[in-house]
């Protein structure tokens, strides 16, 4: 076993990290209150996979990089079959939660189940999870939430922006007494 290492990112989405296991399994997260643990118990190399870290680099600075050669992480079946067929969907387009399930071998009520495959995944970037989109188009879920005003949903679209997606437009805010007061 090797110890825990980690290596940071400054990108436009915030303080990214590679996180490298003692086991030797990957992981990549943005920082924050869940994921600073991890960091905490590991030791901080800025060497850490050098071709790797490249590709995340060049990645956030919107050039086409691949990450076919990262092994998928191992996890529940269904999860890993939601990973594989994410890592599929090809940069800048969207599929939905129901795609992704039928794509990983469920039927298309397996919506929740890939929802939960996507918010579990140990690799963000490298398993293009911000690509799974609901299936009216609208961007829904990312690192569990669906808070449009959350910055985990601005995440979601700034890396489909740095993609070149095509995305719908986001929704004007509703203010809820007007809403109100017209019947809704």
């Amino acid at each position: 076993m090797v110890p825990m290492r980690h290596r940071l990112f400054e990108t436009p989405t915030g303080l990214f990290a590679l996180i490298q296991n003692e086991d030797g399994s990957l992981n990549t997260t943005w920082l924050s209150g869940k994921s600073d643990s991890r960091i905490a118990k590991s030791r901080l190399d800025r060497r850490l996979l050098p071709e790797l870290a490249d590709r995340i680099k060049r990645y956030f600075d919107g050039q086409h990089v691949g990450f076919a050669d990262v092994p998928t992480p191992a996890g529940p079946d269904f999860h890993v079959k939601c990973w594989n067929a994410c890592r599929k969907i090809p940069r800048a387009q969207m599929r939905s939660y129901a795609h992704l399930a039928i794509l990983a071998g469920a039927k298309a009520d397996g919506v929740r189940a890939a929802g939960q495959a996507m918010r579990n995944n140990p690799l963000p970037i490298v398993i293009p999870c911000h690509r799974v989109v609901a299936s009216s188009g609208k961007l829904h879920g990312f690192a569990g939430s669906s808070d449009e005003s959350g910055k985990e949903l601005a995440i979601k679209r700034a890396l489909l922006e740095l993609e070149g997606a095509n995305l719908p437009a986001a929704e004007p805010a509703v203010n809820k007494r007007e809403a109100v007061g017209a019947g809704a």
